[in-house]
């Protein structure tokens, strides 16, 4: 495409680990997490148009993209001072309300999109704060790669990547989360008792990259026991992965996605093969680096 268009890719994303803390006054909780770019995309298409006004369209008709969106608002937020429109176009592959971050996702890479669309000279920080008034995850998603995020998800620091890439196996059940039901749910049945601390020097002092067997032991998400009594079939993906061979396993982010780490490529394809058909959302893919992310 030329300079009056872009195609771009929006990254889904993981939980490595994720702690939860106390609760502040404003209602967001202190958290503690590690979150991992991966290979599982939606797909943006962004056009300029010669009058001052936001189109946004979704294959998908439950994302919502109207007005009152997060999407419209902060692409409003961004072009107040541009004299220009633009068109958006949002293919969804990404399951929603899925611990996938998509939506967040989808935010962060138009924003990304339209600062390269209209060389809006803005740096990283100053996106970020824009980014974090929409939401907290979205800070991440302009990071990308493999990110310490700490507070209400607002501290941001990149770490170096896991290398080699981890081969995964995501299983969505077809159950749809909403992140603050989560956190609702997690406050009503949890003294926050942390089952695994993060030694965070151990990956902030890293001179080279991380390699996946100093991954597994911190893998962790304060969120998967009380999901897996609400709903018996996160517990029963977790058991089928391990019974499959998945060296560690987990739900990423509020779920229901849970996902499973293997050895190599070609043993993610077997696993795939063995139960792409029982569930609603079966997907194999890797880690990926923030480097190999490409606007």
């Amino acid at each position: 495409m030329g300079k009056n268009a872009l195609k771009l890719k929006s990254y889904a994303k993981i939980n490595l680990y994720l702690n939860i803390g106390e609760k502040f006054d404003d209602g967001y909780h202190n958290i503690e997490s590690i979150m991992q770019t991966i290979d599982l995309c939606d797909e943006i298409d962004l056009k300029k148009i010669d009058f001052p006004e936001i189109f946004i369209e979704c294959n998908n008709p439950e994302v919502p993209i109207g007005n009152d969106s997060i999407v419209y608002k902060a692409v409003q937020l961004l072009m107040r001072n541009v004299n220009k429109g633009v068109s958006i176009f949002i293919k969804k592959s990404i399951p929603l309300a899925s611990g996938l971050g998509g939506g967040s996702s989808n935010v962060a890479t138009i924003l990304i999109g339209i600062c390269k669309l209209f060389d809006l000279n803005l740096d990283l920080s100053q996106l970020i704060n824009i980014a974090k008034y929409f939401g907290m995850d979205i800070p991440f998603f302009l990071v990308r790669g493999t990110v310490l995020v700490c507070g209400r998800g607002e501290v941001i620091l990149p770490l170096k990547p896991i290398f080699p890439p981890l081969p995964l196996i995501l299983v969505n059940p077809g159950i749809k989360i909403s992140t603050k039901w989560a956190y609702q749910l997690f406050d009503k049945l949890v003294h926050y008792k942390t089952e695994k601390t993060l030694n965070i020097e151990q990956f902030i002092n890293k001179k080279e990259v991380i390699a996946p067997y100093e991954i597994y032991p911190i893998i962790y998400n304060s969120f998967q026991n009380v999901l897996c009594q609400e709903f018996s079939v996160i517990e029963q993906i977790i058991d089928k992965l391990k019974h499959l061979g998945a060296i560690m396993t987990c739900v990423s982010g509020s779920g229901a996605t849970v996902y499973g780490i293997f050895n190599s490529m070609e043993e993610n394809s077997y696993v795939y093969s063995k139960i792409k058909d029982e569930y609603p959302f079966v997907y194999s893919t890797s880690t990926i680096a923030a480097q190999d992310i490409f606007y």
